[in-house]
């Protein structure tokens, strides 16, 4: 068997659009074409099968899925692939929760969190049979129509449809307890509040670690595969996020907020805000301050 070209490897991404954390992918699987090793990703990915037939494999478990089915790989669950003599077409969607929840909206977060941090896991196999499966499968299609025509306001329609296809998972797909998962969960959110509660100072990945009881060597890869992010831009993020609050809410100076955050350095701060916001925080201010 040999693998397919177009698959990636552990940590490597697909290319996602800068400022609109999603893609869409699509693939024929023969008998002979196979993701023959198991990897994982920092993102959620759905398959929908339009033609044909593809067998995931997870573990020790494989799940086989025909014309008109999906299958979801829960963000940082390894998983293999490999076609059969149907020859299958697939689409294949990933996207990282930032997309769909921006952190302001905790009724948001109950529909995406056990998708990238909580203690269950989805059913990887969603079958036609179902009702929420022929709509969750439409919704992919529909969203890669979307997505391949790109017309005004795309992006808003992809969002609007991924809130709706989470929002049946949420309501109907079966899910499973994962025990290690739930207790390396409880570690890393531990360690989230820690972050919150002292980004204004400089916080070490050593004393995180620490923590969380890991060496900094794995602290670092699992942090990752929990949150999707590296540790250092997590805690970016929450330094930036911060500071928006503080330029929208007070009439600090621009370098007072930053500094207040632990975003001492100038130059550093500038680029890190115009990476997080794709904007400068004197624009920000000017359009976000109440």
């Amino acid at each position: 068997m040999r693998e397919s070209k177009g698959l990636k490897t552990v940590y490597d991404d697909w290319e996602m659009e800068k400022g609109f954390d999603f893609f869409l992918e699509e693939f024929y699987y023969t008998e002979d074409v196979a993701m023959q090793d198991a990897h994982f990703h920092n993102y959620l990915e759905i398959t929908a099968v339009t033609d044909g037939k593809i067998v995931y494999r997870f573990g020790d478990r494989e799940v086989a899925a025909a014309d008109g089915e999906t299958v979801i790989v829960n963000h940082a669950e390894p998983h293999a692939a490999r076609g059969t003599k149907d020859a299958a077409h697939i689409i294949v969607i990933g996207f990282r929760p930032e997309l769909v929840w921006k952190g302001s909206d905790e009724v948001d977060y109950r529909y995406i969190e056990n998708f990238f941090s909580g203690e269950e896991v989805f059913s990887n196999h969603i079958p036609r049979g179902t009702d929420h499966g022929a709509r969750v499968f439409r919704l992919v299609c529909e969203i890669a129509a979307e997505y391949r025509r790109r017309e005004d306001g795309y992006k808003l329609m992809i969002k609007a449809k991924l809130l709706e296809l989470l929002t049946l998972l949420y309501r109907y797909q079966p899910r499973v307890l994962t025990p290690r998962r739930g207790k390396e969960s409880e570690k890393f959110k531990r360690v989230l509040d820690y972050l919150y509660e002292n980004s204004a100072r400089p916080v070490t990945l050593e004393e995180c670690a620490k923590i969380a009881g890991y060496s900094p060597a794995y602290f670092s890869v699992a942090f990752r595969r929990f949150s999707g992010k590296r540790f250092c831009d997590c805690l970016s993020g929450i330094r930036i996020e911060n500071c928006c609050r503080l330029l929208c809410r007070t009439d600090l100076k621009i370098r007072d907020a930053a500094a207040k955050c632990g975003l001492g350095n100038s130059a550093n701060f500038l680029t890190l805000f115009r990476r997080f916001k794709g904007t400068t925080p004197s624009r920000y201010r000017k359009e976000h301050q109440r």
